[in-house]
């Protein structure tokens, strides 16, 4: 019953939390094909999908010291990277965004046009990247071009920024959002630039991180960048799925595997407010205030997965700009990404409503 009071309390929260917040959130930017790799083809428009992950696995090392073929099918093409999905997903629970990345150079690309359009302000940088999004029932293989992501530097920022009009939007926003560290060469020092204007900002902003699957970056890199988070100058919330939090710890020296106290570890060795950790099954966060595990509503059979995460940021920071309890902000998270793998579109908040209230009738169970 405490995972359903739990619902029921951040239900009514919600109810109650009538503001706009303003969030600045950047900076990458990808156009996404949503594809599944057939496994049997039944006719010309019916297939059978390879389920999951190990299944495709399998499928390729069978594929060893031969040739073969592998059928993919465009499911959709979308707007993508974890900061436009994350803007969209903040725009949907009824805040105000200003993006900061890579949609277009000359002009907005057309996917990204109703999130530009639905923006309080962008600022694109360079061109979008383009990402093969391989969808399986057990989540999804993200095969990236990233080749102009360079251009995300604070030289072009500056440019169509000038320092005087960033530190104007800084000193008027209430969180930022760094996202997508791991394909962005030079966010380290977009960070830190805005640590400097930040530390002289009387309100300061909330600063939620998600760094992405940092596995294909150096140790050296990832030391690198949690030093700039632990020195950055506000309150700050470090995000990671389980794969992610796995690399992070180790990196730090730590081996636990239960959750709540890998990130209570982890928050400890950083020195920043929270660490969030959320598999599929639900998420674990730990501050000095409350170290926690919130369920998740899972589902076996989703309906779109690239993206959940950045969902489940989205609601956890709206939970967060409401001043909710840290174990709250987790339950709004994991609703909010419950609600966006089973209709493949973000929540409302009147959606997190009604999804949570139906979620709790059934106390907490299958839905």
């Amino acid at each position: 019953m405490e995972q359903t009071d739990l619902i029921k309390n951040v239900v009514e929260k919600l109810n109650s939390f009538n503001d706009k917040k303003h969030v600045l959130v950047g900076f990458d930017g990808f156009v996404d094909e949503i594809i599944h790799v057939v496994d049997q083809r039944k006719n010309d428009e019916e297939y059978d999908r390879i389920p999951d992950i190990k299944a495709y696995a399998d499928r390729i090392a069978q594929m060893a010291g031969l040739s073969a073929n592998l059928e993919k099918v465009t499911i959709q093409t979308k707007l993508g990277g974890n900061g436009p999905i994350m803007g969209n997903a903040v725009i949907a629970q009824g805040h105000e965004v200003t993006y900061i990345g890579a949609i277009g150079k000359d002009f907005i690309h057309p996917v990204f046009r109703e999130f530009a359009d639905s923006c309080k302000n962008v600022y694109s940088l360079t061109e979008p990247g383009y990402t093969d999004a391989l969808e399986f029932y057990d989540g999804k293989i993200m095969m990236g071009k990233i080749s102009n992501m360079v251009e995300v530097n604070i030289k072009n920022l500056l440019e169509k920024l000038p320092k005087p009009e960033l530190e104007k939007l800084l000193a008027e926003t209430d969180l930022i959002a760094f996202t997508n560290w791991t394909m962005l060469s030079k966010l380290n020092e977009i960070m830190i630039e805005f640590n400097k204007i930040i530390s002289k900002v009387k309100n300061k902003p909330l600063i939620f991180i998600d760094l992405a699957d940092p596995k294909k970056r150096t140790q050296e890199d990832i030391r690198e960048v949690l030093e700039i988070i632990s020195g950055l100058n506000a309150e700050t919330i470090l995000s990671m799925n389980l794969s992610e939090s796995t690399i992070i710890s180790l990196n730090l020296g730590i081996k636990e595997d239960e959750l709540v106290k890998r990130a209570k570890l982890t928050r400890e060795k950083l020195g920043i407010a929270g660490i969030v950790i959320h598999p599929t099954n639900g998420a674990a966060i730990a501050t000095e205030k409350q170290s926690k595990w919130v369920d998740g509503p899972y589902t076996a059979k989703p309906k779109l997965t690239t993206g959940a995460g950045d969902n489940f940021n989205a609601g956890f920071c709206t939970g967060w700009l409401a001043g909710m309890e840290p174990a709250e902000c987790l339950a709004l998270g994991v609703c909010s990404s419950g609600f966006y793998v089973r209709n493949a579109h973000s929540a409302s908040r009147d959606d997190l409503h009604d999804f949570m209230k139906q979620w709790a009738e059934v106390n907490c169970g299958a839905i």
